[in-house]
């Protein structure tokens, strides 16, 4: 009698079509990462002139979700990159402070004189202004540079006057500011100066415009103001004491999403892939947090990626990403600039592979932190990893750098 085995089990079909299944995704799961990762890592981000770190992590039901640290304008070119839809990739990490708006100041050749002083106020106050005179030089081409100019602007800003209105070539300007407005790329700022607003078209004048004197530094400073997203509204107070605020890098989670991430990456010994299992009953006693409440948290950030369900229900594993952005808000260690720092040492190192714990020794890292910044070379996609089954404490027993290890570290040099 011929018995028929599948991995060393009796063969049976149902599980061996599931196994099939299984693999078949998986293989199209890491197919997707590389493409996106791939298609993303070759881009310099316009705001800063650097390469910004992409994240591409795993959701429920076969979907991934595209996160990056780079600014705005990034993560549009990413989309177009990728051909899906804008806001389809998120903006996580910021960093501190805001970035100075870029304007693209259009006008007509013959109102130059009158528009020039309201290019060097807006120099002057912080908003990097395109101007045609001081960007095109002789030789130039006139296409590229407006282009260049078009393409990493936040603002488009058009000096309406009775001389630009009736400039085919300013009509076109507009249309170009219309496009770019409707396509989320940058906001149309239409300026009024010593013109009749009933001359304006009529999608001019469906919009919000600002009359301005040129010479009026109240009207000047209004246009800072607004370019720089200043609030007319009344100062803001503090929220009453029981709203909890998302720290740095964590807006857009619920106060108890926050509660479960903070309470599993602080009991957390060395960030492992099961370390911690927590469970709903686990975590109400200790969070104390509405049942309610504490169910949409573990939804959500299972939906984010950031927790996996085991294979017994209600069981619940941190995923990398939980590691990286609530270490980052409640860790005494930043796995950011340490990524920065283990990158480099890779690099500077005459291997190409490295014994975790002897880096570690050397740092003068705990496997906590360690792993902490491996989860981010991980999922920033800068690093290669050898894991072994008697790996503990540590999430790789060998680093191996590569040629994203390169760019990564020579980003943050």
């Amino acid at each position: 009698m011929i018995k028929l085995t599948h991995n060393g089990r009796p063969f049976d079909a149902k599980r061996f079509a599931a196994e099939i299944e299984a693999k078949a995704i998986e293989l199209g799961m890491q197919a997707i990462t590389e493409k996106a990762r791939g298609a993303a890592s070759s881009i310099v981000d316009p705001e800063t002139g650097r390469y910004a770190d992409v994240f591409v992590d795993r959701l429920p039901g076969n979907k991934v979700a595209i996160r990056t640290t780079g600014s705005p304008a990034f993560a549009r070119l990413v989309e177009d990159r990728l051909g899906v839809e804008p806001g389809k990739v998120q903006i996580v990490n910021a960093a501190d402070g805001a970035p100075h708006p870029k304007v693209y100041l259009a006008h007509a050749s013959e109102d130059k004189a009158r528009v020039r002083p309201i290019a060097e106020y807006l120099m002057a106050n912080g908003v990097d202004v395109w101007f045609d005179e001081w960007e095109i030089d002789p030789g130039d081409s006139l296409r590229q540079k407006m282009e260049e100019g078009l393409g990493s602007m936040t603002h488009f800003v058009i000096v309406l006057t009775e001389t630009s209105v009736t400039k085919p070539w300013v009509a076109k300007e507009i249309d170009v500011g219309l496009v770019q407005q409707v396509g989320g790329q940058s906001r149309l700022v239409p300026l009024v100066v010593d013109l009749d607003p009933a001359r304006l078209s009529p999608f001019l004048k469906a919009m919000l415009f600002l009359k301005i004197d040129p010479a009026n530094e109240t009207d000047l400073k209004g246009l800072v103001d607004r370019l720089h997203g200043v609030s007319r509204k009344p100062v803001l107070g503090e929220a009453p004491r029981y709203v909890q605020a998302a720290p740095a890098g964590l807006a857009g989670w619920s106060p108890a999403a926050i509660a479960v991430g903070r309470h599993i990456v602080e009991t957390s010994k060395y960030a492992m892939t099961v370390d911690p299992i927590v469970t709903f009953d686990d975590l109400e006693p200790v969070l104390q947090i509405a049942s309610d409440d504490l169910r949409i948290a573990l939804l959500d950030l299972k939906g984010g990626g950031y927790l996996r369900e085991m294979n017994v229900r209600g069981h619940y594993a941190p995923e990398a990403a939980l590691f990286v952005d609530f270490d980052e808000a409640f860790m005494p260690f930043s796995p950011r600039d340490d990524a920065a720092v283990l990158a480099n040492r890779i690099m500077n190192g005459e291997d190409r592979a490295v014994q975790t714990q002897h880096l570690a020794e050397d740092l003068g890292w705990e496997p906590r932190r360690m792993n902490s910044a491996i989860c981010y070379l991980e999922r920033a996609g800068a690093i290669k990893t050898w894991t072994a089954l008697a790996s503990s404490p540590w999430r790789a027993v060998q680093l191996l750098r590569t040629d994203e290890t390169l760019r990564f570290a020579r980003n943050r040099a």
